[in-house]
């Protein structure tokens, strides 16, 4: 992402005789960790820490002399009993695992610079205990890999012909797995230009042949450029039309001509389910929403423009970076994909997009809001709109990733 993982699972799940701690009681093992990773910005770099807990800390602050140092901007995942880093700076991947009392060791570590990947396009998908895949426009190949001898399997050449489209250049998003599919996100762009290809566009293969990958378009609902697809309880995979980030119908001199929206697939299913679509704007009533994150009994959360600012006495049109430079108008809101409706939630105070990443651990959503201290709050948000406080990052840091063992 060779040595097969075989005691770690018994250890965290089993019932032993335990270890004892400092004062000499006896600690049970834990049964399901929750990982937590953090960034913390420095002068000189932003640093990333692995942190495995028994569960949310009560008084909300991490040991960082508990953390391990991941480096700058690696892509992690908490899968089948290890945590896995993909670091793209270097095309490596490493696997930790974690003993009975919490400490964190890291055990193989392989590298894809072989297979000629290199820098930040290819994208891991994971699919079982023995099954994952590395998806990479940049060398227009699906490399199958297993996460438990950490050995390379086979590369797959993705198809000449989808790599461009309008002669834009193909970008894959992370992606998911589900009964034996994966589903990525696709779009083709060039941020140079401010050119894009504009349709939601699903990439789907067989996890048991690559080369049947095949893009599934929606011709109503705008790009999907930096969310991941999600699957919901019954299996139906989701695909959120973004519009880069709501940069497209926002601020972009070349205006977005389609809604922000959602689409499905069903289980099983080629196409675009042709009772289903949720027109995000018309749910909200904003002009547009920055990012979405899956919430539980298909709602979705998402950052919106506040309804109540008139976006055009923001705007700069003379200079779409307006957009990037943290303009404090965005708030919460939680639409049900069902009803194609929203309601707010006013506990979390308007503010600033600084953080785009979905954080979401046992099923549920969870969000940040920065301080002036450039240190974020990590709150956990209910459907019905209940918000309630986690975590509280130092100065300079914020949570980058949640998962469990």
């Amino acid at each position: 992402m060779k040595r097969a993982l075989t005691l770690l699972i018994p250890v965290l799940t089993a019932c032993t005789d335990g270890v004892k701690d400092d004062t000499g009681t006896t600690q049970e093992p834990v049964a399901n960790p929750l990982v937590v990773v953090t960034e913390v910005e420095g002068p000189d770099a932003a640093l990333q820490y692995l942190h495995v807990l028994a569960d949310w800390p009560e008084g909300g602050e991490l040991d960082y002399g508990r953390a391990v140092e991941l480096g700058e901007f690696p892509y992690v995942r908490a899968e089948h009993g290890a945590v896995f880093v993909y670091r793209p700076e270097d095309s490596t991947l490493e696997k930790f695992l974690v003993d009975e009392d919490l400490t964190i060791r890291s055990d193989v570590k392989i590298s894809f610079a072989g297979q000629g990947i290199t820098g930040w396009t290819a994208e891991p998908i994971y699919v079982s205990e023995t099954q994952a895949f590395l998806v990479d426009e940049g060398t227009a190949q699906i490399i199958e890999w297993n996460p438990q001898r950490m050995e390379i399997v086979t590369s797959t050449p993705v198809d000449a012909s989808l790599l461009t489209r309008d002669g834009l250049p193909l970008q894959f998003q992370q992606g998911v797995a589900s009964n034996g599919r994966a589903f990525t996100a696709v779009n083709w762009r060039d941020w140079g230009t401010f050119e894009y290809y504009e349709a939601a566009v699903m990439g789907i293969f067989d996890v048991a042949d690559p080369a049947s990958l095949t893009l599934v378009e929606h011709p109503a609902c705008t790009s999907s450029v930096a969310l991941n697809p999600f699957i919901d309880e019954e299996g139906y995979a989701y695909l959120v039309g973004d519009g880069g980030l709501g940069f497209d119908v926002m601020a972009s001199p070349n205006r977005a001509t389609l809604p922000q929206c959602v689409v499905r697939i069903a289980p099983g299913e080629d196409t675009f389910d042709p009772d289903f679509f949720v027109d995000i704007q018309a749910a909200t009533g904003s002009p547009g929403f920055y990012t979405a994150h899956p919430m539980p009994d298909r709602h979705l959360l998402v950052n919106i423009w506040s309804p109540d600012v008139d976006i055009t006495t923001v705007a700069d049109p003379e200079n779409p970076y307006w957009y990037w430079d943290y303009p404090p108008y965005f708030e919460y809101a939680i639409v049900d994909l069902e009803a194609g409706t929203s309601i707010p939630v006013p506990d979390l105070p308007r503010a600033a997009v600084q953080f785009s990443v979905t954080l979401r651990v046992d099923g549920e959503s969870y969000v940040q809001l920065y301080r002036e201290d450039g240190g974020a709050d990590l709150y956990h948000v209910a459907t019905d709109a209940t918000v309630t406080k986690v975590l509280v990052s130092g100065a300079a840091a914020d949570v980058q990733y949640l998962g469990r063992l």
